[in-house]
């Protein structure tokens, strides 16, 4: 910040002393022109020399922070885990931002508690070791008062802040900016240093770029997380129970003493098992393929099931798309749900419908993206019926992808199921 102002105020002190020479000797018998010249001359070379060497600090300095960055982001990327990731940043903001210390923090919702995760300094003497770990109430201390109100701080003086609280020891200046993911503080990074005034604004800029770098890598590793869940589970539920009752029928029809007219029966039902474990192993290998997340792939997968499916039944289909489908991003489980709706829909209309013909109308519009399947059977009376295992599995499917699913249906004029859902 001196530098700074030595910078700004050098060519205006040139330019006052000349201005002042002008003034005062101009009509004196010693003013000497070419000497006022000179004054000229020298204060805007003094000028143009001290402009270059401002721009070219301000382009080492941004230099210097895009380099500390490119290596945060790198070393960043290759942490599989929140708690590689929390200490990898501390160790790095050590290291390469010329830190004493750094505590990674993360917020305890239930608690409303920060917890210390990750710490690189005097607290941390041997690999991912913190030596008395504190936690901090939201809303306490310059850490709790940053998750609170979710803006970075620096602390020039923490002796002149009674939010202050010592950790292993006191230090004079602190500085601490929040993690956000989701639009909610997830952690906190903090800092302290013996000395005041240690932190410069850069200080905070680089740490705001750091935080938003963690930030998404944590939700990155966060919807791997939660995809990988999402796939054990659909594996155990869709699969799991179908080779449990093959394993079942297929000891029972080992059983001596059963008539070949039984023994035929259930090795169908195996078989019928078989197809359908089949059928649910390419949808879910079909979803996880990166190379389906374009709204065109579900689009000629839903045709094809359609002609295998309705065909062979001697319906009539029809499919109508409107809107910018073809540039129309899915990510896994909305493609995966989007098409296990249709699916649904089309075997119930093949199955209970009775109908002659299907409609398939897919819409798409800014961000909303709508599909609506339509049969001409019979219909039925949905608030008279409880609804069937197929309904449920749409209404679940459509909650789970935050959509507005709408089915109606009149006994006698067949069945319209609506799913509109917002593409992000």
């Amino acid at each position: 910040m001196k530098n700074k102002n030595i910078i700004l105020v050098l060519p205006c002190m040139c330019l006052a002393l000349y201005a002042k020479a002008q003034l005062t000797d101009k009509d004196t018998p010693h003013f000497d022109e070419k000497t006022g010249n000179w004054w000229l001359y020298g204060c805007i070379l003094l000028v143009a020399a001290i402009v270059i060497y401002w721009i070219i600090h301000s382009l080492q300095q941004r230099l210097k922070e895009e380099k500390i960055i490119s290596a945060f982001a790198t070393s960043l990327y290759g942490q599989k885990t929140v708690e590689d990731i929390f200490w990898d940043t501390a160790k790095n903001c050590v290291e390469k931002m010329g830190f004493i210390d750094c505590v990674v923090y993360q917020l305890d919702t239930a608690r409303d508690m920060l917890l210390q995760k990750a710490a690189f300094g005097p607290k941390n003497p041997w690999r991912r070791e913190i030596i008395n770990r504190i936690e901090i109430p939201v809303g306490k201390g310059i850490v709790g008062s940053v998750a609170q109100t979710g803006k970075a701080e620096i602390i020039y003086n923490t002796a002149a802040d009674p939010r202050y609280i010592v950790d292993d020891e006191r230090r004079l200046s602190e500085i601490t900016v929040p993690v956000w993911i989701d639009g909610k503080v997830f952690g906190v990074i903090d800092s302290e240093h013996p000395q005041r005034h240690f932190y410069k604004k850069y200080h905070l800029r680089l740490l705001k770029k750091i935080a938003a770098i963690c930030a998404e890598r944590i939700s990155k590793y966060m919807a791997e997380d939660k995809l990988r869940s999402k796939i054990a589970r659909d594996l155990h539920d869709e699969i799991g129970s179908t080779l449990t009752s093959i394993n079942i029928l297929s000891k029972v029809a080992m059983q001596d003493g059963l008539g070949e007219a039984k023994i035929k029966v259930y090795l169908q039902k195996i078989k019928d098992n078989s197809r359908n474990i089949m059928e649910r192993m390419s949808d879910i290998v079909w979803a996880i393929n990166p190379v389906n997340d374009s709204f065109d792939k579900v689009i000629v997968r839903m045709k094809e099931f359609a002609a295998e499916i309705l065909e062979s039944a001697g319906i009539n289909y029809y499919f109508n798309e409107e809107g910018s489908l073809d540039k129309t991003q899915l990510n896994l489980e909305q493609r995966k749900d989007i098409y296990l709706v249709f699916k649904e829909a089309v075997n119930n209309a093949v199955k209970y419908s009775k109908a002659t013909e299907v409609n398939v109308i897919l819409q798409k519009e800014n961000d909303r993206l709508k599909m609506t399947i339509i049969d001409n059977g019979d219909g039925f009376n949905a608030e008279a019926e409880h609804p069937g295992n197929g309904i449920k599995n749409m209404q679940s499917r459509a909650a789970g992808m935050h959509a507005n699913l709408r089915i109606d249906s009149i006994k006698g004029t067949g069945t319209t199921i609506a799913l509109e859902v917002i593409i992000t």
